[in-house]
């Protein structure tokens, strides 16, 4: 059977010549090592094992292939990794084929923003209101430059003129964002009289525009540039571009909500510091932030400006916790909390390895202010975060009469609803007896009642003789099972299942999962609701997207009670997997007689089996297999594994 384009491309490339150019590596008898370059360290974490061509950092947990690896290091999507090995291996893939703009309509968008951005910038160094402005905020020169500041000049045509001279077209402008057209209104300047940051995403490319009002009462304050093509609130941070390296080094990323308060944080030398775009904190911003750091810590601006960025949809869940803003999605769409709304948090703890925290800020001072008057109590206020769980725990404790059997049992509800969002069964058990304490409640009934809640649906068997051992099953189609349940939770309007593409090993199956994944974020963008196979054209993908679409039949008959549950449990299998690989790559090391680490690796040989024995465990400890076992044999084996 011949290889897809994606398995030619990872076995054509040198992973070996790939990383080396990223990390300094040494030969280790079978293996690799070297400094791993997500994390700070000391003494070599970071394995490559040239025989798989699979790479794992025992220090941070890190781990893929050539192409994870590309895609973190240099934050490229799966295409352009792809494509950049398949150039370097002279292998032709076609051409990969956008949802809506050709590549190089894309580079225009890009290159408008970036001609914009040295416009505005240079007239703010020779307009000296507009400099002076900028000094009384404490904004150094050096950091006006490091950010690209820049200032609007009052007048309705100024940017447009100048952008049409240097060959950009109104229509170009227009999708870039920087120009505004009314009805029977001709296009003019988006952005007049405003102080102008641009917005970079994380590989640097300037996407849009936040911007200031200069004018004392002006209205409103703060403007964004709308959505784009290339620009998306929803998943972009102000600063992110400047803050990937101290985000990883720290092993933090700072949360706050003004642009000021990016750029005078980082001028302090605080530069694990981005910021959201005028709207809460989404599961995309985490989704960006996990990747690079285990901790996100919210420090929100306290002022009415900014709960009015979380009041512009419906408030749902319980009152506040405050200082949590998140957006929630629910199935009729975004939906945006108040500020500090309990249920608001739910978003956030679904996440495995990441902890979410919250600063309180002194004296309901904003950022920017408290950096400016006292670095050392901003410092201070980051490093006593506390969870949001403890905050919740705290509000409910003081929202509800706990003197009272009701007020017991509302605030016990309160609190269950975020329990079962927490994906960490460690963590879990640890906030649950917290709960329990703080309520005045018997641990073990309030954790009867959060089975209860998360007991998932009766499962349907094998019937005997229809499938093999567990231990047989092929890996690569329950990874399609995996995307078939994503697939069928997007068009039904559910929360999509928490699979990530770490844990999808086959090279086809992860470029199909990432591909899907691509079409999400450009839907969660408008109003629609994509068939996510449907979407997708690339002709070297047809072999997997024909296999993967053999199991939606099977996931139509699941009620919406079962997608979450069987999403669960597959969730649990590619865990499992993800481990028993981790294992291999561990007993590989022990086996080679070169390795000087041989305590170091007993241990961790012992505690991923442990790991994966609990797991199993776990798995084996629901109720029944998943529906994956009822599907006939054929749809569920590799294909070199199915005969006549």
């Amino acid at each position: 059977m011949e290889s897809s384009p994606v398995e030619q491309v990872r076995a054509a490339a040198d992973v070996v010549r790939v990383i080396s150019q990223h990390v300094p590596l040494k030969k280790a008898g079978r293996t690799f090592k070297g400094l791993c370059p997500f994390h700070s360290e000391k003494t070599p974490s970071f394995v490559l094992f040239p025989e798989t061509g699979r790479w794992h950092c025992f220090g941070c947990g890190e781990g893929g292939d050539v192409f994870t690896f590309l895609m973190k290091i240099e934050n490229l999507t799966f295409p352009e990794a792809l494509r950049r090995l398949a150039d370097e291996a002279g292998i032709p893939l076609g051409t990969f084929q956008g949802t809506t703009k050709d590549k190089s309509a894309y580079e225009r968008l890009y290159a408008a923003n970036e001609a914009a951005a040295l416009f505005f910038h240079g007239l703010l160094l020779n307009t000296p209101s507009a400099h002076q402005y900028v000094a009384n905020r404490g904004i150094t020169d050096d950091t006006v430059r490091r950010f690209l500041l820049g200032v609007a000049p009052e007048g309705d045509d100024a940017l447009q003129r100048h952008l049409a001279r240097s060959g950009f077209t109104v229509d170009e402008m227009l999708s870039a964002g920087l120009l505004y057209q009314g009805e029977n209104v001709p296009p003019r300047d988006r952005f007049r009289g405003r102080l102008m940051f641009p917005i970079k995403d994380a590989k640097g490319q300037i996407v849009s525009f936040g911007a200031r009002a200069l004018a004392p009462g002006a209205q409103p304050k703060y403007l964004n540039g709308p959505q784009t093509e290339i620009f998306d609130k929803g998943s972009t941070l102000y600063g992110l571009h400047a803050a990937i390296e101290a985000i990883r080094r720290e092993h933090k990323a700072v949360v706050v909500e003004g642009y000021v308060d990016v750029v005078v944080t980082h001028q302090g030398g605080f530069e694990n510091v981005v910021a959201t775009l005028g709207t809460s904190m989404t599961e995309r911003h985490v989704q960006e932030l996990r990747r690079l750091a285990p901790e996100i810590c919210l420090a929100l601006d306290p002022d009415a400006a900014g709960q009015n960025a979380s009041q512009r949809g419906g408030a749902i869940g319980p009152q506040a916790v405050p200082g949590i803003q998140v957006a929630a999605q629910s199935r009729g769409g975004p939906s945006v909390m108040n500020p500090g709304r309990l249920g608001a948090a739910r978003p956030l703890l679904g996440f495995d390895r990441v902890s979410i925290t919250v600063a309180t800020l002194p004296d309901g001072k904003d950022p920017d202010e408290i950096v400016l008057r006292d670095p050392e109590e901003w410092r201070n206020a980051i490093l006593q975060a506390r969870p949001v769980m403890e905050q919740a725990i705290e509000w409910a404790r003081e929202r509800y009469d706990l003197q009272s059997l009701a007020g017991k049992r509302e605030a016990a509800d309160a609190l269950l609803a975020l329990l079962t969002e927490i994906a960490d069964p460690i963590s879990r058990a640890y906030y649950l007896e917290l709960a329990a304490r703080e309520l005045h409640l018997e641990s073990r009934a309030l954790g009867e009642q959060l089975a209860r809640l998360r007991r998932p649906s009766p499962r349907h068997r094998t019937a005997p003789g229809n499938e093999p051992a567990s231990a047989d099953r092929p890996t690569a189609p329950m990874q399609l099972y995996a995307i078939a349940l994503t697939v069928e939770a997007t068009q039904r309007g559910l929360a999509a299942p928490g699979f990530n593409s770490e844990q999808i090993f086959d090279p086809d199956a992860r470029a199909l999962f990432l591909r899907i994944q691509e079409t999400l974020a450009s839907a969660a963008r408008s109003d629609w609701r994509p068939d996510p196979l449907g979407e997708i054209d690339e002709a070297w993908l047809t072999p997997i997207l024909t296999r993967a679409r053999e199991l939606l039949p099977f996931t139509a008959r699941l009620t919406d009670a079962e997608i979450a549950s069987e999403a669960t449990s597959v969730g649990l299998e590619l865990r499992e997997s993800q481990l028993a690989m981790e294992l291999t790559e561990l007993l590989t090391l022990a086996d080679d007689p070169e390795s000087d680490e041989g305590g170091r690796l007993k241990i961790r040989i012992a505690q991923k089996a442990q790991a994966r024995a609990e797991l199993i465990a776990t798995s084996r400890g629901r109720s029944g297999d998943p529906h994956f076992a009822t599907i006939p044999w054929k749809y569920r084996s590799s294909p070199e594994d199915v005969h006549a």
